[in-house]
């Protein structure tokens, strides 16, 4: 039952906690609106880049393998390939249609001379040479990049697609091993380790989510938990009083 000091029409005044939760909800807006604005992390965009150039030109090398090889098994290994990238350039185009992400059209200049090369051969025997050690070469290089963002993303999208890719490109390795053509001591000896991104290293946005957003999300943070454990006391609205006639 309502005293005579707070009647029932009228709602309880909190104090300062709706001026509060307005710059919290302003802090957490803006961050939301950073959080968007920064659109796909650069590694996963990388991811899917990659994925698509590869296919663009792995796709016709592994064509012209199953035609014009000289041994049974490099024509396997091409189809293999082929097929396969297939496969994941279905796939990466879906998964970046659904991403909002833009994707490459054509080979890169070293992809396309790799092309190059293999259409100037002119023995199955020198085809099969250049097809085996620029594929090998280049799923050399792109399985580290691969694993890298399937152990750091964010997103679960991406961490499946790069699971499978990751296994296409350790499948292919091995198949191009197999042949018994890679030339290992043509190959880029391998990384001890890999250095920790510094500040420098990180572009506009992220430096100021890290320099200006968090600590604004955290000062809010502390006087919303601040404000909930010890709410500030109601005003008492004063007795009404009838005017004297």
């Amino acid at each position: 039952m309502p005293s005579d000091s707070e009647p029932a029409d009228h709602p309880p005044r909190t104090g300062r906690l709706p001026p509060l939760l307005a710059v919290f909800a302003v802090v957490m807006f803006v961050l939301s609106g950073q959080a968007a604005a920064q659109g796909l992390p650069p590694a996963d965009q990388e991811l899917l880049s990659k994925v698509r150039q590869a296919g663009l030109w792995e796709m016709p090398a592994g064509e012209w393998a199953r035609q014009r090889a000289a041994g049974q098994r490099v024509r396997e290994v091409g189809m293999t390939i082929m097929v396969d990238h297939g496969r994941l350039d279905s796939q990466v185009r879906a998964l970046a249609t659904e991403l909002g992400a833009a994707l490459p059209d054509k080979p890169t200049a070293d992809q396309q001379s790799w092309l190059d090369e293999m259409s100037a051969a002119t023995a199955g025997a020198e085809f099969e040479r250049i097809f085996v050690n620029r594929l090998r070469a280049a799923h050399g290089a792109i399985f580290p990049v691969i694993a890298q963002v399937r152990a750091g993303t964010r997103d679960e999208r991406i961490r499946a697609f790069a699971s499978t890719a990751n296994q296409a490109v350790l499948r292919h390795i091995t198949l191009l091993e197999s042949t018994g053509l890679v030339d290992h001591a043509k190959l880029p000896e391998p990384a001890t380790s890999q250095a920790v991104p510094s500040l420098n290293d990180l572009d506009t946005a992220d430096v100021v989510t890290l320099t200006v957003l968090i600590p604004l999300e955290t000062l809010a943070t502390i006087f919303l938990v601040g404000l909930l454990r010890n709410p500030p006391k109601r005003l008492p609205f004063p007795k009404f009083s009838p005017k004297k006639t």
